[in-house]
């Protein structure tokens, strides 16, 4: 079952982050290891920028990466979400994890890395998303 994310209001916005969450625990079933762990990677980065842009708090930090928050890349988002407190500290460290194992899709960093996704990435990634839907679900509303 995918997960509901009814605190997000826009409509269009919402199905579309649930069809990409629904893509990666079929790709996951499916045994598309890569095809999981990237789908599920970048609803986590659309989640936290809709949570960052939605914060009232967002002029208030004392450091911000350059550039409007649609520029930033997921690393950013994870750093401004935390220090936003949007998600908990154990969504962020589980949402690095997930980062890095989403970077690869690039041929070249997984090549040298020696790695390759698999179903432990797919399922890292997959964790991560719902962890940070699950705490942006208990934020105050407005």
């Amino acid at each position: 079952m995918t997960t509901e994310l009814a605190f997000i209001e826009d409509v269009e916005l919402r199905n579309s982050i649930r069809l990409d969450i629904s893509a990666a625990t079929n790709a996951l079933h499916n045994g598309e290891w890569k095809a999981a762990t990237v789908l599920a990677g970048s609803a986590s980065e659309a989640l936290l920028l809709w949570a960052i842009k939605g914060s009232p708090d967002l002029s208030t930090l004392e450091e911000n990466p350059k550039g409007p928050p649609e520029r930033w890349d997921l690393a950013d988002y994870i750093t401004v979400a935390t220090s936003l407190k949007l998600i908990k500290d154990n969504t962020e460290k589980l949402t690095q994890i997930a980062k890095d194992f989403r970077n690869l899709i690039h041929p070249g960093r997984a090549q040298r890395l020696a790695q390759v996704c698999d179903r432990a990435t797919a399922l890292t990634a997959l964790a991560a998303v719902e962890s940070i839907a699950s705490d942006l679900s208990k934020l105050p509303v407005g």
